[in-house]
């Protein structure tokens, strides 16, 4: 098991949280093997010696919240922020499918991969490194359980309206969503020609409407004798 510094020798959080951005920078553009500590620090610009004077070695740096928050969370709220403005936009007139939050979810993946190369496969690498670690397995764990979270987050418009009838109910079909997710991008990330993410999510939302109910939509009556067949002349049967 790793140890870590003493606390009277992280009073300078700045350089910590420099050496911090330098690793995920360095994970994102040349991937989890290259991230030495000589090279994070190369990238810091600062000595080699400063990586050991703040950490006691890179389990220690990639438990840190600052690394999960740049490499993970932000871009998770971003996702979340994204399908709640397209809920909340209701200038069609047409209330937004779960397809339609998904796509929104979708948009904030591909604009990252275009302003930050590197940093959604780097979230792949940080899954495999921390399941080949022990003592980081933990960091998986909290990433798919902030990916479940999400996904709960995205699809509450659209499930605040509906029924869900599925097993597991809504729960599971968040779960779905955000393993669908989660293997959607990678697809994407690794095969963009032949992966449309507009085929998946019209595809999700064709299977998944037929076990939703509208909340507002009627309720199923029960017969009325209006309704009824009329009797049959001399069929007695049912009366005994």
């Amino acid at each position: 098991m790793f140890q870590t510094r003493s606390p009277r020798r992280r009073a300078d959080n700045g350089r910590r949280a420099q050496l911090i951005s330098a690793a995920c920078a360095v994970i994102a553009r040349e991937g989890v093997a290259a991230a030495t500590t000589r090279r994070i620090t190369e990238e810091a610009g600062l000595p080699h010696g400063a990586f050991h004077y703040w950490f006691a070695g890179k389990e220690e740096l990639f438990e840190q919240e600052q690394l999960f928050e740049e490499l993970v969370a932000e871009a998770l709220r971003d996702i979340t922020d994204s399908a709640a403005a397209r809920a909340a936009d209701t200038a069609s007139g047409a209330e937004a499918s779960l397809g339609d939050l998904l796509r929104a979810a979708f948009d904030v993946v591909e604009h990252d991969e275009q302003a930050r190369p590197g940093y959604q496969l780097a979230g792949y690498e940080m899954t495999a490194l921390a399941l080949r670690t022990p003592a980081l397995r933990d960091l998986a764990r909290r990433q798919y359980q902030a990916y479940r979270d999400t996904a709960a987050a995205v699809t509450a418009p659209w499930m605040a309206g509906r029924r869900v009838d599925l097993p597991g109910g809504p729960d599971a079909l968040n779960h779905l969503i955000a393993v669908l997710f989660d293997g959607l991008e990678l697809a994407w990330l690794a095969d963009p020609e032949r992966t449309d993410p507009d085929e998946m999510f019209t595809l999700i939302d064709a299977l998944v409407e037929r076990h939703t109910t509208p909340l507002d939509a009627p309720a199923a009556r029960s017969p009325v004798p209006s309704d009824l067949p009329a009797a049959v002349p001399g069929n007695t049967s049912a009366t005994g």
